[in-house]
């Protein structure tokens, strides 16, 4: 039977260690591997702030959705003005405030269309158009509420 010889750089027998092109290797692929999980968390730390900054778009809508629904139609915040073509407008709306929430920034505007339907419909009061902007108004959510008449 035959044993096997080891040689290190130096020409020693029985040294049994790594030899410096395999420490090298070694090195690469774990700073590849650190590397592709550090990339990983940054990209994981900007999908949680869209997640957040969306979640507050949610609840600033929510709360314009409520106080819109809750006042009576006689309300100003609820009367159009004059343009029932402006639905879709965030340049120029009807009405427009300024929310800040969890450190952003948002713009919510709405519009009101009054004489719903054609002909109009007389069970609905006005139709309203709300959004929600933030970003620079890159981001947005929309929603609608319907205020009915009292009968």
């Amino acid at each position: 039977m035959y044993a096997l010889k080891y040689f290190s750089l130096h020409g020693q027998k029985g040294s049994r260690g790594f030899t410096l092109v395999e420490i090298l290797i070694a090195v690469m692929i774990l700073s590849v591997g650190i590397l592709a999980v550090s990339q990983m968390t940054v990209m994981g730390m900007q999908v949680t702030r869209v997640v957040n900054q969306r979640m507050y778009a949610r609840a600033v809508m929510s709360r314009y959705y409520e106080i819109l629904n809750n006042l009576p139609n006689s309300d100003p915040w609820v009367q159009n003005d004059g343009d029932n073509a402006d639905l879709d407008d965030t340049t120029t709306p009807d009405f427009q405030e300024n929310f800040q929430m969890g450190g952003v920034g948002f713009r919510v505007c709405w519009n009101v269309i009054n004489n719903v339907g054609n002909p109009p419909d007389d069970r609905i009061e006005a139709l309203i158009r709300v959004h929600v902007l933030w970003n620079n108004n890159r981001n947005r959510i929309t929603t609608d509420l319907i205020k009915g008449r009292k009968l």
